[in-house]
């Protein structure tokens, strides 16, 4: 029986490999399909296959692995070609089969910020805007005109319908769906989404303050758990300037206070969490 012999440690990478994974260049694989109005930064990747149209910006070392479509014409009813601008920003790895439509309208943008891990198969309609530092886990869909905040996690499997807004430092657990807005610094489950305490571990792993972590879950126990109306929330707020007072449950509370789908009171949590 024949033995099978490691690969020597001198011996070098493939062109594409080398290319793809150690050089800071930008590059183009071969087979790529790259359009007329495409802006590429330095040190772009465009993998194998990949098919980038559209009015397209692609930030500074952003890597688009196989198969990634980018800019091919919103999936809407009577439109044709692709609309408005398509703007990823720098440092983002777009895995596998991702796609990335284009706009709705002429004036419209599908946008993706800064430093974002966008997993296989997800799918980012038209009019999306990703902020920064957000993961996407695989199979991941987002509906048009969907809205999601900076540091963000949305676990794999999960759909947002159209026009939701995803909060800040927000995780959303896997296989979940959601039709109302999802407020800042919390973790969401299930169909439709409910409320299942605070996103602990990346509010620490952000720097908050465990003083600013006890605040939020008195307001979220407030509002999720009492369900006292919003307005009553902001009253007691002001006049307990020890918890109401803090930056982050202001964020909380102006996040509920703008939002234009709702936010849902559903609550799979079942009694108080004790003080951090």
């Amino acid at each position: 029986m024949s033995s099978l012999h490691p690969i020597e440690k001198n011996v070098k990478a493939s062109s594409f490999e080398e290319a793809f994974f150690h050089s800071n260049e930008t590059y183009i694989h071969p087979t790529a399909i790259i359009g007329d109005h495409v802006t590429l930064g330095k040190g772009v990747k465009i993998g194998p296959f990949c098919t980038v149209v559209g009015n397209t910006s692609i930030g500074d070392n952003t890597r688009l692995h196989a198969h990634v479509t980018i800019g091919l014409p919103g999936q809407v009813v009577g439109v044709l070609q692709s609309l408005g601008t398509i703007i990823i920003g720098s440092n983002c790895e777009i895995r596998e089969f991702v796609t990335v439509h284009g706009a709705r309208t002429d004036e419209g943008s599908t946008r993706i910020g800064n430093n974002c891990y966008i997993m296989h198969n997800a799918h980012v309609a038209h009019d999306v805007i990703i902020g920064n530092n957000v993961v996407v886990n695989p199979d991941v869909n987002f509906g048009g005109h969907t809205v999601v905040e900076d540091r963000a996690v949305i676990m794999t499997g999960s759909a947002t319908h159209q026009f939701t807004h995803i909060g800040t430092l927000t995780a959303l657990a896997p296989f979940s769906g959601i039709r109302q807005d999802l407020p800042p610094f919390c973790i969401f489950s299930g169909k439709p989404g409910a409320f299942f305490g605070l996103n602990v571990v990346g509010l620490r792993r952000n720097g908050v303050p465990r003083e600013s972590i006890n605040a939020l879950n008195h307001v979220t126990n407030l509002f999720y758990l009492e369900k006292l109306p919003l307005q009553k929330i902001t009253d007691t707020s002001i006049a307990e300037p020890s918890w109401g007072s803090d930056q982050y449950v202001q964020q909380f509370l102006t996040f509920v206070h703008n939002s234009t789908r709702g936010v849902s009171r559903r609550c799979g949590k079942e009694s108080e969490a004790e003080l951090l």
